[in-house]
């Protein structure tokens, strides 16, 4: 229900808008109103929607990342790639990593490349075999 509560506000202010723009034309106030001043009312209306619009929380979630790794140099991985790997190892695309993170599908990229090379595997199975252990060494 919650994340239909900013799409109810976008809703009613619109309709209030149309509304009062509707009764603005009964009484043709427009008539009497500068066309600069008219605008400027509805300039008013609009913006007031995009801060209403940007005043509501983000909705992206972030996945924990691991807390610690096995100290073997090929398992030092930055923060990040930590994260990354977690995303792999549920099955997530570059492109969904990419949205997840809000960067480009080519970091993603890099970001994979350098998890192989650091765990020494060379595809997204074997990445989630080494991190299953990771996680299983954690425990």
């Amino acid at each position: 229900m919650r994340k239909y509560a900013t799409t109810v506000k976008i809703a009613i202010l619109t309709a209030t808008t149309v509304i009062l723009f509707q009764t603005i034309s009964l009484f043709t106030l427009y008539r009497y109103i500068r066309l600069d001043l008219y605008l400027s009312l509805v300039a008013a209306c609009f913006l007031t929607t995009g801060l209403l619009i940007a005043r509501r929380p983000a909705t992206a979630s972030v996945p924990e990342p691991i807390k610690t790794v096995a100290p073997s140099p090929q398992n030092r991985l930055t923060q990040r790639e930590l994260q990354i790997l977690q995303l792999i190892a549920n099955g997530k695309t570059n492109k969904e990593i990419a949205a997840v993170y809000f960067v480009e599908v080519s970091t993603v990229k890099t970001h994979v490349n350098n998890i192989y090379t650091k765990l020494g595997v060379s595809n997204r199975v074997e990445a989630r075999l080494k991190y299953a252990e990771m996680a299983e060494y954690q425990v």
